[in-house]
């Protein structure tokens, strides 16, 4: 594209060294326009580039992050998710608070204790990866 637009400008420039009146006010008035046309033509190829190098810049970023969010969420704990009997609430619960038998588990919306009997019952069908489910 840029090439073409530097022989038509090429051309331009051309006829205009071509003209008898070299020192007429419409001639030096058409000789600054092409020279600010090749100033355009030479700052939108710079940022043409530049953007290319943007392009290639943020997609290695989003690969980079593509990994880290695999590392991050690769060894996360199950969850369990349980459905209050009060309320039908659906909530994820870490499977190592489900073993802590000392600890409480509460509905978030209606507060019930939820009972951990009840939990390693629903433990072979509910278990889901952190964030699926929700």
């Amino acid at each position: 594209m840029y090439e073409r637009l530097r022989r038509e400008l090429a051309y331009i420039q051309g006829l205009l060294e071509g003209t008898q009146k070299q020192d007429s006010i419409e001639q030096k008035a058409l000789g600054r326009l092409v020279d600010i046309i090749d100033e355009l033509i030479e700052a939108t190829q710079q940022m043409d580039k530049r953007q290319l190098e943007l392009e290639e810049y943020v997609e290695a970023i989003d690969d980079d992050l593509n990994d880290l969010e695999l590392v991050a969420y690769e060894d996360e704990e199950e969850m369990l998710e349980l459905i209050c009997p009060e309320c039908g609430e659906h909530v994820l619960v870490d499977s190592a608070d489900v073993e802590d038998e000392t600890m409480e588990l509460l509905c978030p919306k209606c507060h019930t204790v939820l009972d951990i009997e009840d939990v390693s019952d629903q433990e072979e069908n509910d278990t889901v990866e952190d964030g699926e489910g929700i």
